[in-house]
């Protein structure tokens, strides 16, 4: 409904309906009366609300969809071993119910048993990779320095540096690593 929408858009902005009610010269009431579609505003009301939201008129018509929203189930998820790297990735970013990846970002978990390095070579990705530590602790090597990313942890590595990730401790290490943007 159009006051359900036009009332998620002002608390998104940190709009009071006194502020809003003010911006376009009507009741706080009649703000209040629109938000829970007890009325219909008028066409001109409506115009001087996209405005004052700084939305375009059309946002207020339009249906509310779901049909970007995908699920994927544990079992679904596809699991990938590159020749070039030592750990199997378990990809959890779904694609669209069109077949499309997310070109916004990738994700996906590993495993690194003690011991052993992601890859013998240098990660080089264009894009930032983020991974978290959910079990154990890595070591990733960005130049000369070493970070220790423990459970709990985080690290950032900025697209085209060079770097490696390896488990020089004796408990498995496990993470979500996320690229933006995706790069496969």
């Amino acid at each position: 409904m159009i006051g359900e929408k036009i009332r998620n858009i002002r608390k998104s902005k940190n709009l009071t309906i006194v502020e809003l009610s003010e911006k376009i010269d009507v009741t706080s009431g009649y703000i209040s009366q629109i938000e829970r579609d007890l009325i219909s505003p008028s066409l001109s009301v409506l115009k001087r609300l996209s405005q004052a939201l700084e939305i375009p008129l059309s946002v207020l018509f339009m249906e509310d969809s779901d049909e970007n929203v995908v699920k994927m189930h544990e079992d679904e998820r596809t699991k990938v071993k590159f020749g070039n790297i030592n750990i199997e990735l378990e990809y959890i970013t779904p694609v669209t119910n069109k077949g499309e990846k997310n070109a916004g970002m990738e994700a996906f978990l590993f495993k690194l048993k003690p011991k052993t390095s992601v890859s013998e070579n240098k990660i080089i990705n264009d894009a930032k990779e983020y991974i978290y530590v959910f079990k154990g602790k890595i070591d990733c090597k960005v130049g000369e320095k070493v970070y220790t990313v423990s459970k709990g942890d985080s690290i950032c590595v900025p697209e085209n540096n060079g770097h490696t990730i390896y488990n020089n401790y004796d408990e498995e290490a496990e993470a979500l690593c996320i690229l933006t943007p995706a790069v496969h």
